[in-house]
């Protein structure tokens, strides 16, 4: 159940980042959705982002300082990056939608999974925490930086 759990939150991180990135490119280029679909410096931006998310559940939850970053971001990103810039900028950002109510769901789902059945120590979990907020947050000073240029 808990390696199942960790699969799932990477396939909603994988959705999520489609309806951050891709969504906005093709709405910007419509109806020439192979421009959106095609862009190989958004599929090179994103790769990093699909590759940790593919690797991270094969390990499982036998390295879980790094397992356990991924329900990290999948809470701080959708509270920080789309309900917070959301809210400041008056506006839904791009994938919204998906961290709210798929990021952020099944990472609460695997936290009440972890006191059921305890997936790692305190250490283990403070640390993966703040790794997947540094994340989060790096993001959100990146999605700043874009905004101060529009």
């Amino acid at each position: 159940m808990e390696d199942f759990a960790l699969w799932l939150l990477a396939f909603a991180i994988i959705i999520h980042t489609i309806a951050e990135a891709w969504l906005p490119e093709y709405q910007r280029v419509k109806p020439n959705w192979q421009a959106a679909l095609f862009n190989r410096q958004l599929f090179f931006d994103n790769l990093p982002i699909f590759m940790a998310v593919l690797i991270i559940p094969c390990l499982g939850w036998r390295v879980p300082i790094i397992s356990g970053i991924l329900p990290a971001i999948g809470i701080s990103h959708p509270i920080l990056d789309h309900m917070g810039l959301s809210y400041q900028t008056k506006a839904l950002r791009p994938g919204s939608l998906t961290g709210i109510f798929l990021m952020l769901p099944i990472s609460l789902w695997i936290y009440l999974i972890h006191f059921r059945h305890p997936l790692f120590s305190l250490p283990e979990l403070l640390i993966s925490s703040l790794i997947g907020l540094g994340i989060s947050l790096g993001l959100y000073w990146l999605v700043l930086q874009e905004l101060k240029k529009i």
